[in-house]
């Protein structure tokens, strides 16, 4: 979380301290290395391999946690990868609520991987009714999943109603947020009760097409845990 008021601040400024460096770098340096050296076995000093963390990433994710105003912030080798990630925690038999209007890619990992071969179910939902998730709710469902906007047509969700809806009917659904349209700048889905956030940092994080990378961003140190095990393996 920052402890800076403005959001402009925030983002030029969390975690990029220059006294975090032997050299005191203003620009964060880029860290080549795929493993690094223990003075004993099992005794690492904050890293011990890169596909884990490395001090480059430390920095963005310590950023993006700010911008979000969240605790903790993992990022992947794109949206999709995080999608998984996160779809991931389920296990056979559980219900995922879908939004009726997602991200191709999301639709696809969902209908064409997640349910045939790990024996998830899902059902699509127009979201912008909230009574229509009151009705789509099951015993087994486990997670929420919708962007507000939507991706492609621009649907809004109420995202606080439907985390209202979601933790009646049972508080240990987990509701994820897809604020890949928004940005942080404009929306912080976690505060309106969202349990996790994703990102396509693709696209408006990044800005300016050259870069293929997703952030699942949480305030729970129990998902925060399971995306670093999905990280690490």
């Amino acid at each position: 979380m920052s402890t800076f008021p403005h959001f402009g601040t925030a983002a030029i400024h969390v975690g990029q301290e220059p006294e975090q460096w032997d050299m005191n770098q203003v620009v964060p340096p880029i860290s080549m290395s795929s493993t690094y050296k223990q003075d004993n076995p099992g005794e690492p000093k904050g890293h011990d391999y890169s596909r884990a963390g490395n001090p480059t990433r430390d920095v963005l994710q310590k950023n993006l946690a700010a911008l979000e105003d969240a605790k903790h912030c993992q990022v992947f080798a794109s949206g999709l990868a995080a999608t998984s990630a996160i779809i991931n925690l389920l296990k056979t038999g559980d219900h995922i609520v879908c939004s009726d209007d997602v991200y191709g890619g999301t639709q696809r990992y969902i209908r064409r991987v997640a349910v045939p071969n790990h024996g998830l179910e899902v059902d699509s939902v127009d979201l912008t009714d909230v009574q229509n998730l009151e009705k789509s709710i099951k015993p087994n469902t486990k997670m929420i999943w919708f962007e507000s906007p939507s991706n492609p047509l621009l649907k809004v969700v109420d995202i606080a109603a439907v985390v209202q809806v979601a933790k009646k009917a049972n508080p240990e659904i987990v509701v994820v947020v897809d604020n890949t349209f928004m940005s942080p700048y404009f929306q912080r889905p976690l505060s309106l009760g969202a349990d996790v956030v994703v990102h396509s940092i693709t696209k408006y994080i990044n800005g300016h097409s050259d870069v293929v990378m997703g952030a699942v961003i949480t305030d729970s140190d129990e998902f925060q845990q399971h995306l670093f095990f999905m990280q690490l393996g």
